[in-house]
């Protein structure tokens, strides 16, 4: 990183000597650039009194009148040939006013590189107040929301249809975890007297995946859903909720993220105490 003191003794842009080979290498070619011109033509550079805009190396004729120059820049810059005022930047602060339109250029001492400055005198011109360069000013179609929803192969169609691909996935990874509620699944084929003996209240068990201990603290349907699910606090915070779904509960837990809803079909039944964190592996 530069610091401050470093940046001191650094060479300003203009000391650089890659700033100053690339200066050279743009800048090459200029005091030869015109040696290729036609006998008799001219290129100038071209000015608006509203334009922010410049044109380079416009080509002209010596033998061009005022007004024949008029009439072309009228094409560029968009303003009455009748509301023209030429000027002729000849370099060095030496500017003289074309105000003759049956004279040339050639009268006037133009030459290769110099600069022609166009004055816009009609006070309604569509040049003035950024007329033809702020693009702000121009009204812009809006297609309403509902029509565009209407569309097909838009931006927003295929971030939709993205979107819902994500969701129906995630929802079917989920599903298959048996975490998260919501969805159609096989329904599991055990009466509720054969459920409340496989599933015993307050028995410990080990859910997949992740073999999360805890204890069974609810057996049967829950809202919404379809089938039998196992609600189970968890011993550790890994699960997805505190019991509730919905903003109904179900049993009691530990706090947020202690309980979840699981298939039977992933819960084991069985001697699954809780774990020590401080035990050392020896001991499990």
């Amino acid at each position: 990183m530069v610091t401050k003191e470093m940046s001191k003794n650094m060479p300003t842009v203009h000391e650089s000597v890659e700033m100053l080979a690339l200066r050279e290498f743009v800048t090459a070619r200029d005091a030869t650039r015109f040696d290729g011109m036609a006998k008799g033509n001219l290129r100038l550079d071209v000015t608006h009194c509203n334009l922010v805009q410049r044109w380079h190396d416009i080509l002209f004729s010596e033998d061009m009148t005022v007004m024949e120059v008029k009439e072309k820049l009228y094409r560029h810059g968009g303003s009455s040939v009748s509301f023209q005022e030429l000027y002729l930047r000849r370099g060095g602060g030496d500017t003289i006013f074309l105000m003759d339109d049956s004279k040339t250029l050639r009268y006037y001492g133009a030459q290769n590189g110099m600069e022609i400055h166009i004055k816009d005198l009609d006070p309604h011109s569509i040049s003035k107040h950024g007329g033809l360069e702020d693009v702000s000013q121009v009204e812009k179609y809006v297609m309403p929301d509902e029509e565009y929803d209407k569309m097909k192969n838009t931006v927003r169609a295929i971030r939709r249809e993205r979107e819902a691909q994500a969701a129906a996935n995630s929802a079917a990874r989920e599903g298959d975890t048996g975490e998260e509620l919501g969805g159609t699944h096989a329904p599991y084929e055990m009466t509720a007297e054969e459920m409340a003996a496989a599933f015993p209240m307050d028995g410990r068990c080990k859910c997949e995946p992740g073999s999360r201990r805890g204890s069974i603290r609810y057996v049967g349907s829950v809202g919404g859903t379809k089938g039998t699910w196992i609600g189970v606090a968890l011993d550790e915070p890994q699960g997805q909720n505190d019991g509730t779904k919905d903003g109904k509960r179900y049993f009691e837990c530990n706090g947020p993220k202690y309980g979840i809803f699981a298939k039977p079909e992933n819960v084991e039944v069985g001697d699954f105490p809780e774990l020590d964190p401080f035990a050392s592996d020896d001991e499990f």
